[in-house]
């Protein structure tokens, strides 16, 4: 029996402080090996100042026989606004190894990831200021920060049927967060809390041509340490997806939608406030429409709409932003194909986003 499990926030290397908004998709038959390489541009105005990033991103995933994966995911990056300091480098390094195995009807895979710290650390406090820019979860940038510590992840994830059409997983992964000094100067190191991430999905075939699939996720956040003092703890977050994937001929729909929520954080090092409780992180929304059509055998011409909201924090008002795109895709050869995009923001603030990449399958 070949079936395929989708769960939206990947288990095991591929933590949160690894990838965002990715998949992990358990198969039992073997991936071509892939290649990716490209350029993205994003922009965003907002109270009459700009803040952008140049980013280039490249992936490389080998599989080894049928059951064994590598991956490796690094980018550079240069990031800029009009009242903020530059910031350019590399990111780190994040390199995963899986193992994937048939245990009778059901799958299991089981991962594990590194995040290697090779990328800019010890920033400027005027560089310091523009990480913390990029890191807001409302602009969505291709590379939100650029070093951390060394990061070590193991992951397990568990996929079986139970009925016609219908496949259950269960998974969860650990990471390991290793200190560094995110700002020049610091005498300690800082070391981020360890993250438990577990995880529950199923998939859905509701005709030869269309899938449902539905995710939910709890995240545990470790508290934050700086030399010997607790300073930050991360409130828990609990992530629910579900997606309706739906093919006519060689054309693709893609229907998302997507509730995220955490709980508040905490400043343990902070004495002198009486509600040390903050709400730091908005809970999110997200609507999204995508569609996929096919203009000949070589060129397709994706369309994508989506809505995101964000809730009012302790920092940030509440947002409410637009997304409309295009991403035409030409394949040059049978292993070559070269991808676009160009997404367009509006709402509490403006913005776009534009690149090009190959993505090559041997």
């Amino acid at each position: 029996m070949k079936y395929t499990l989708v769960l939206f926030l990947v288990l095991g290397w591929v933590g949160e402080g690894f990838a965002q908004e990715s998949a992990l998709y358990l198969s039992s038959q073997q991936p071509p090996v892939r290649i990716s390489a490209g350029v993205l541009y994003q922009q965003y105005a907002e109270d009459g100042g700009d803040i952008a990033e140049l980013s280039i991103p490249v992936a490389l995933f080998v599989p080894v026989g049928r059951s064994l994966a590598f991956s490796v995911i690094a980018s550079q990056a240069t990031a800029t606004g009009d009242t903020l300091e530059t910031v350019s480098g590399i990111s780190d390094a994040q390199v995963g190894l899986s193992y994937y195995q048939r245990v009778g009807q059901s799958s299991v895979v089981v991962s594990f990831g590194v995040n290697l710290p090779s990328g800019k650390r010890e920033l400027t406090q005027q560089e310091f200021e523009t990480s913390i820019f990029l890191s807001q979860h409302f602009y969505n940038f291709r590379v939100p920060g650029f070093g951390q510590g060394f990061n070590i992840a193991p992951g397990i994830v568990w996929a079986f049927p139970v009925g016609e059409g219908v496949v259950l997983g269960v998974g969860a992964s650990y990471q390991r967060k290793g200190g560094y000094k995110p700002q020049d100067g610091m005498a300690d190191d800082y070391d981020p809390g360890d993250e438990v991430l577990l995880t529950g999905g199923l998939d859905y075939r509701v005709s030869p041509t269309a899938n449902v699939s539905a995710d939910v996720t709890y995240t545990i956040y470790g508290g934050d340490v700086l030399g010997d003092a607790d300073v930050y703890q991360t409130g828990d977050k609990l992530t629910a997806t579900v997606q309706w994937l739906g093919y006519l001929r060689a054309n693709e729909l893609r229907l998302v939608a997507r509730y995220r929520s955490q709980a508040k954080s905490s400043r343990p090092a902070v004495v002198d406030t009486t509600d040390k409780a903050l709400r730091t992180l908005p809970a999110q929304v997200l609507l999204l429409g995508a569609y996929r059509h096919q203009l000949s055998p070589r060129i397709s011409l994706g369309v994508l709409a989506q809505g995101r909201l964000f809730g009012e924090t302790d920092v940030f008002e509440s947002r409410t932003l637009f997304d409309v795109g295009l991403a035409p895709a030409v394949a040059l050869s049978d292993q070559v194909t070269l991808r676009t995009r160009f997404l367009y923001t509006l709402g509490d603030f403006t913005g776009f986003e534009a690149g090009a990449g190959l993505d090559v399958a041997l």
